[in-house]
């Protein structure tokens, strides 16, 4: 479907990009009007932002793609007691599990391999000692050195896991993608924003990106991206002491957060790949991290470290340059 023959330039701002207030708003710019919707869900602001010469259809468009993406957060979370996840991590199995269940697990894998374990969903009950109080840090840290995504069996009849497991690191991006998938049935250009992360697609220069500063109020980076996913791991929005010691990103093998950065974003293809690569690079040291990212010739990414500095891939500057 092809609707939209005029470009259109939309900024995005606050967290990797920011939200508008609850609600609904319209904005009409001659012949094109900007559909826009902003929702809890996630944990955090998501916003919907469409171009359109049909603001009906596109109304429709944005409630439905609402819909699946409230239908996969609920498959994906571990805070739902009667979602899947949650029902995994109390009984260690799950039958007949969900294929976007079965299939986001599946990819965890890979990237599990891909990283040599520094993308590792079993990290989860450290978060949960800090989170309930019911555990002690210590203790947490020692089970999750003794267990990796190794022993979890992902099959399309039975997910089994002797350890719980959080898909927190890649489940925002997985929905914020299915959300587009959805769009792009009813409209031509659009923006998905979740916290921090984006995807957005049409055609031209027509979304400008720009990267929290964690340590003050303004922007650390300014992008243009016409389409693709934009995702930020850091230090900065969950953590457990004044320090920012312990935060919710935990390094699987010792249970401690990463401490050399404050944040990592990373622009991909779609939001689930920036949102998994973003968790991965944080945890590795920053050598590694680097070359991880730029052994693939489609992401680029911005490192902001905790002592001020910053360093970025090529590709980083290519998108500031557009």
């Amino acid at each position: 479907m092809r609707e939209l023959d005029r470009r259109s330039f939309l900024s995005a701002a606050g967290g990797v990009a920011g939200a508008g207030l609850l609600g609904r708003t319209l904005l009409v710019r001659g012949e094109v009007t900007e559909v826009r919707s902003t929702r809890l869900m996630m944990g955090t602001l998501v916003t919907v932002t469409v171009v359109t010469r049909d603001p009906e259809r596109a109304e429709l468009g944005v409630e439905r793609a609402f819909e699946e993406m409230s239908r996969l957060e609920s498959v994906f979370t571990r805070h739902d007691a009667d979602g899947e996840v949650a029902r995994l991590n109390a009984a260690g199995t799950l039958a007949e599990p969900s294929p976007e269940l079965v299939g986001l697990l599946r990819r965890c894998r890979r990237l599990y391999d891909r990283t040599d374990g520094a993308f590792d969903p079993t990290v989860l009950p450290v978060l949960s000692a800090y989170e309930s109080g019911a555990d002690h840090p210590r203790d947490a840290r020692q089970r999750v050195g003794d267990a990796s995504f190794d022993a979890v069996t992902v099959d399309e009849s039975e997910l089994r896991s002797p350890t719980p497991i959080t898909l927190d690191g890649v489940a925002k991006g997985a929905v914020v993608d299915a959300g587009v998938a959805t769009l792009r049935d009813w409209v031509d250009a659009g923006l998905v924003v979740a916290g921090g992360d984006v995807r957005a697609f049409g055609d031209g220069k027509q979304w400008r990106v720009g990267v929290e500063d964690p340590r003050g109020d303004g922007l650390a980076s300014t992008i243009r991206l016409d389409s693709g996913g934009v995702a930020t791991s850091g230090d900065y929005r969950i953590y457990y002491d004044d320090d920012r010691t312990n935060h919710h990103i935990v390094t699987p093998g010792t249970g401690r957060s990463p401490t050399e950065d404050t944040s990592v974003t990373v622009v991909a293809p779609d939001a689930e790949t920036a949102d998994a690569y973003s968790t991965a690079a944080f945890v590795m040291d920053d050598d590694r991290a680097s070359a991880f990212v730029e052994g693939r010739d489609d992401l680029s990414a911005l490192f902001l470290t905790r002592d001020g500095g910053r360093r970025h891939t090529d590709g980083w500057a290519d998108l500031q340059r557009r």
